[in-house]
């Protein structure tokens, strides 16, 4: 059910015995998608290979990106729909500028830090790099919902209309 010819079809929960199958397949493809970086823009996309603290046998960036909630070690549970779209990570990442698809790309600063939005508002999947010096670094990846939906909306009408470039 692709929207794009790059674009995989997620992961389906119904496809698995249980939640620990579909986590199980999620880690092997972002283990397959991250092992030799993705490029955005010509510049790299590392992942925090060190373990989470909540999890100890994944790397930090998969855990973060599959789980939500404060504080950072209490991301025990990972979430099915974010389990279900990790195959759409890396794809979004590098096909961000294909004209059909109409990905919204753009920065903001969150604690200190420059980040990089790329939203492909068509199927409602976020991707968050932070910007380093010398290339990104994969924040987390996540479907926004009511209020931070319409919130990444008005972020982007206004990035837009600053004219700020990345």
């Amino acid at each position: 059910m692709s929207t794009t010819a790059w674009l995989p079809d997620r992961l389906d929960r119904a496809d698995h015995a249980d939640d620990a199958s579909l986590e199980a397949a999620a880690w092997a493809i972002f283990q397959r998608d991250f092992t030799a970086p993705p490029t955005f823009r010509n510049e790299r996309v590392n992942v925090n290979r060190q373990p989470h603290p909540a999890r100890a046998d994944r790397e930090h960036s998969y855990w973060h990106a599959i789980t939500e909630g404060q504080p950072e070690n209490a991301r025990t549970n990972p979430e099915t729909e974010r389990l279900e779209r990790v195959p759409w990570t890396r794809p979004i990442i590098e096909n961000e500028a294909c004209p059909e698809s109409s990905i919204k790309v753009w920065s903001n600063r969150r604690g200190g830090s420059t980040h990089v939005c790329i939203w492909f508002d068509r199927i409602n999947f976020l991707v968050v790099l932070k910007q380093l010096r010398t290339n990104f670094l994969l924040k987390t990846t996540y479907s926004p919902q009511g209020q931070r939906r319409q919130q990444l909306h008005r972020e982007y009408a206004h990035w837009k209309k600053s004219g700020a470039r990345l």
